[in-house]
């Protein structure tokens, strides 16, 4: 859920200011996985890459989103 939730946000506008602590390449995986969840289902996925990725790089990233965010907020 929270790789669709992530992909979800990337198409909001008012989440765009905080793209920039995001790469591109990140942000394709992202969206790629979830249209990979959301219309061929997770039985189709890697569970080890799709493991590491919701264990390791999504809290990274969203670590990213918080401080960026946080920043913004100071201005």
């Amino acid at each position: 859920m929270v790789i669709i939730r992530l992909a979800a946000l990337f198409e909001r506008p008012e989440f765009v200011p905080y793209l920039t602590a995001v790469t591109r390449e990140e942000r394709l995986a992202i969206s790629t996985t979830r249209n990979i969840a959301a219309h061929t289902g997770y039985r189709s996925m890697n569970d080890d890459l799709f493991w590491a990725a919701v264990t390791q790089r999504v809290p990274e990233i969203l670590d990213r989103l918080i401080d960026e965010a946080a920043g913004a907020e100071d201005f």
